[in-house]
C-alpha cells in the first residue's frame, strides 16, 4: 500500500480532538496508544528513530481499527491505513501466530473450513460448558470479577452449504417494476457459520418482496488477515473474490452484504489493498464496486419495502441501535435501518450510539481481550440504561462483543441483526 508514514505524520497539528474518543485511549489513557501518538510513533518508524521491537509491536496492535479519529480529524489524517500498513511491517518480522496460521489456511480454504465448523457443532455440547447466570454488576463502566467468554452458536450447515445458485421468488407479481429483478448476497463469514438466521431472513426479505436471488460462490473478504498485517492471505481472497464476481456482476442489480465490516472491506479497503499490485486489479475491481451495497442501504432506497412495513402492525417491543463502525464511520450507513426498523418497532436510542462496541478483530480478541472487554463494558452500561428489550446492529462481530459484554455486565436485552428483526416483521 502506497502511503507516506511521515508526510502524514507530519500532519498531524497535535490539536487533539481525536484523544477524548478514542477507542483505546477511552481505556488506556496513555498518550502513546492515541491517534497522535501512533502518528508519532509511525513518522519516528520511517526516519528510523524508533526500532520495531516487541513494544512498539504491542502499541500498533492495540489500536482497534474504529477509525473513530479519522471522522473526527480536520484533515481526516488515514491513522488506520496506517495502523494496518505497520501491522504487514509487524508481521514480516515477527511472523503470524501458529493460531492464526491455521485459521488463516482455513479462510482460504472453505471446504476444509466448512468441515471444521461442522465438526465443533457436533463437538461444542461436549468441549464447552453453559455460563452460568450473571451475577450484576451496577457500578457504572467497571470490570466484573468474573471474565467470562460468551459461548457464540454453530451450524450444523453454514449458509453457504445450505444455499447457492439462483433462487426465484415465489412472489414475482409484487410491482416488479418498483423494484429490481435479481440481486446477489455476499454474506459473510460470521452470519455464514455463526449466525446463519442473518441470511435466511435476509433471502425471505427478498422473496416477499418479489427480487431473484443468485447465491454465488465466493471466499472470505479477508478482514481478519488484513487486520493482522497476513496481507499474502487478504490478496488471494481477494482476487480470487474479484475473478468470482466478474462471472455474474453484469446479470445483477447489486451484491448485498449484510455485514457491516465485510461492506467496509469489499467497497473501502479493497482497493487499499490493490494499490501496489497491477493497474489491471484496481481496473476490474473499480468496474464491480458501484453494485456493492450493505443490506439495508439497498433494501430503503431500492426496493419497496418501506412500503410493506409500513402497513404491517407495530410490534409492541423497545429497541436500541448500536452503529458498527464501519457503517457509520466508514460507509456513513446510520439512517437506513432506524428508518426500516422504526416502520415496526419503537426505537430507543442509547446515549452513545456511535461509540465504538471493542470488537478490534481476531488479534483484539484473542491477545488482548481485557481491553476488548473493558471496551464493551461501557456499551452494554448503555444499552442496560436505555431500557430497550433488543440491541440491534448490521453487524455480528458487534454482535459477538456486545452479547459477551451484556453476559458480563448481566444486561437482559436481546440482540438481533436487523434482518432479522424486519424478517420477523414480515411473518418470517
Amino acid at each position: 500500500m502506497s502511503i507516506d508514514f511521515k508526510s502524514i505524520s507530519n500532519a498531524c497539528v497535535k490539536c487533539g480532538k481525536c484523544i477524548p474518543s478514542c477507542t483505546i485511549y477511552q481505556i488506556n489513557r496513555d498518550e502513546s496508544t492515541s491517534p497522535r501518538g501512533f502518528l508519532d510513533l509511525l513518522g519516528a518508524y520511517e526516519r528510523g528513530d524508533l526500532e520495531l521491537d516487541k513494544n512498539a509491536k504491542n502499541i500498533f496492535e492495540s489500536c482497534f481499527l474504529c477509525t473513530t479519529c479519522v471522522q473526527i480529524c480536520p484533515n481526516t489524517l488515514p491513522v488506520d491505513v496506517m495502523i494496518e500498513k505497520i501491522r504487514v511491517d509487524i508481521a514480516k518480522k515477527y511472523g503470524i501466530s501458529w493460531s492464526k496460521k491455521i485459521f488463516f489456511y482455513l479462510l482460504r480454504h472453505r471446504k476444509m473450513m466448512d468441515f471444521v465448523f461442522s465438526f465443533v457443532y457436533f463437538a461444542a455440547p461436549c468441549i464447552f460448558k453453559k455460563n452460568p447466570s450473571n451475577t450484576k454488576n451496577t457500578l457504572r463502566f467497571s470490570l466484573p470479577k468474573v471474565r467470562k467468554r460468551t459461548i457464540f452458536p454453530f451450524s450444523s450447515k453454514s449458509f453457504l452449504q445450505k444455499h447457492k445458485g439462483e433462487i426465484v421468488s415465489k412472489n414475482t407479481s409484487k410491482n416488479r417494476e418498483l423494484t429490481h429483478n435479481k440481486v446477489a448476497i455476499f454474506i459473510g463469514c460470521l452470519s455464514n457459520y455463526n449466525y446463519v438466521n442473518v441470511g435466511e431472513s435476509l433471502l425471505f426479505i427478498l422473496d416477499k418482496i418479489g427480487v431473484d436471488t443468485l447465491i454465488p460462490k465466493q471466499e472470505c473478504c479477508g478482514a481478519p488477515a488484513y487486520f493482522s498485517g497476513d496481507i499474502a492471505t487478504v490478496k488471494y481472497l481477494v482476487k480470487k473474490n474479484i475473478t468470482y464476481f466478474e462471472e455474474f456482476i453484469d446479470k445483477i442489480d447489486a451484491i448485498l452484504i449484510p455485514e457491516a465490516t465485510c461492506a467496509a472491506m469489499l467497497i473501502e479497503d479493497w482497493k487499499h489493498i490493490l494499490e501496489d499490485e497491477e493497474p489491471q486489479w484496481i481496473q476490474r475491481l473499480n468496474k464491480l464496486t458501484p453494485k456493492m451495497k450493505m443490506a439495508s442501504f439497498w433494501l430503503e432506497n431500492s426496493t419497496i419495502l418501506p412500503d410493506i412495513l409500513q402497513k404491517i402492525p407495530f410490534q409492541e417491543k423497545n429497541l436500541t441501535y448500536h452503529d458498527p463502525c464501519h457503517a457509520r464511520k466508514v460507509l456513513k450507513i446510520y439512517k437506513e435501518p432506524r428508518n426500516l426498523l422504526s416502520k415496526n418497532y419503537s426505537l430507543v436510542e442509547m446515549s452513545d450510539s456511535s461509540r465504538c462496541c471493542g470488537f478490534g478483530g481476531i488479534s483484539m480478541q484473542s491477545e488482548k481481550y481485557d481491553l476488548t472487554l473493558k471496551a464493551g463494558i461501557p456499551k452494554a452500561q448503555m444499552i442496560k440504561e436505555s431500557k430497550a428489550q433488543i440491541v440491534s446492529a448490521e453487524c455480528s462481530a458487534c454482535r459477538m462483543q456486545l452479547d459477551n459484554a451484556m453476559d458480563n455486565l448481566g444486561v437482559n436485552a436481546t440482540f438481533s441483526h436487523p434482518l432479522e428483526l424486519i424478517a420477523q416483521a414480515l411473518g418470517k
